[in-house]
């Protein structure tokens, strides 16, 4: 009986530390993609008036309906040309709009410019 009780308490001990676990490396993932004052620099030296409320757009573009159906992709493992093309075919089965298409493109070129030496 001693020996079903600790192996019944050891199984809620590890999936409790796995699950927190889990959350955290998500949370701390999601955070990394999200647009911030370095990402609104960076891509002001390309288009002047994007703002950090128009990268917060394409961030919701980003992990919302195109993340819904494919996973989350690695922005920076991907060309600008890559992206233009998979953004231009995907849109009109992802039914966004044209200003939510040009807000995920630029979150997706600040993203990139802000942090050119990363690939994942």
């Amino acid at each position: 009986m001693k020996l079903q009780i600790f192996t019944i308490a050891s199984v809620v001990v590890i999936t409790a530390f796995s699950c927190g676990t889990s959350k955290k490396a998500g949370s701390s993932a999601e955070a990394s993609l999200t647009p911030g004052d370095a990402e609104v620099k960076a891509i002001q030296t390309k288009y002047a008036d994007v703002t950090l409320q128009t990268l917060n757009e394409g961030y919701a573009v980003y992990s919302g309906p195109c993340t819904k159906c494919h996973g989350q992709k690695n922005i920076f493992s991907r060309s600008e040309q890559e992206w233009e093309k998979a953004i231009n075919r995907m849109a009109p089965k992802a039914k966004i709009t044209d200003v939510q298409k040009d807000a995920l493109w630029k979150y997706v070129l600040a993203m990139k410019a802000a942090r050119p030496n990363q690939t994942k």
